[in-house]
């Protein structure tokens, strides 16, 4: 299987996530349907380079960093939907792309990082962020890296964490209160 081109991923739609990711955080579906548009890039993006490493490319991890958190969120979104995600996902790549956050061990070894030399620690971050950087330009260009890493973060600064007043479809059923006591 040849890798799939991005405008292939980026014809995908979904309009229940879409609609999903602008009722819980607060966004009109103008914005949702942006923010879906851009973590789909993020997803191709990801799958192409766990392709790359498999053939051999330098390894370097690709993270999805703070600015980009409205992208973040987008795909926590998708993973509830997780038959049309796993569907998507085989559909166009061939494999699952896993959401992996960062582990408690590596978040300890850079708070330890930065308590024993936080100049040090920084001046890595930044090389790690330029190898990034460069990726992503490479392979969507400048306009992309600005809209992730300087427009995004300014647009949806105040995007908010799920706040629901009333349960969702996937909520389990209420168990009547009398059956807590015990």
């Amino acid at each position: 299987m040849s890798f799939p081109a991005l405008e292939k991923i980026l014809s995908y739609q979904n309009d229940d996530v879409i609609a999903r990711f602008a009722e819980d955080h607060g966004v009109s579906l103008s914005d949702s349907q942006e923010i879906f548009f851009e973590m789909k890039r993020w997803l191709w993006l990801c799958a192409k380079r766990k392709v790359a490493l498999e053939n051999g490319a330098e390894f370097f991890q690709v993270p999805l960093f703070n600015e980009a958190y409205a992208i973040d969120l987008m795909w926590h979104t998708f993973l509830l939907y997780t038959q049309d995600y796993a569907d998507f996902c085989e559909t166009h790549f061939g494999f699952f792309v896993h959401h992996q956050p960062r582990s408690q061990a590596e978040r300890k070894l850079w708070q330890e990082k930065i308590r024993t030399n936080a100049d040090a620690a920084w001046e890595e971050r930044r090389r790690d962020l330029k190898k990034v950087y460069s990726y992503l330009y490479d392979e969507l260009g400048g306009e992309i890296l600005v809209k992730w890493c300087e427009e995004f973060p300014v647009r949806f600064k105040g995007l908010r964490k799920e706040v629901r007043t009333q349960p969702s479809d996937s909520t389990v059923r209420e168990i009547p209160q009398n059956q807590y006591s015990g």
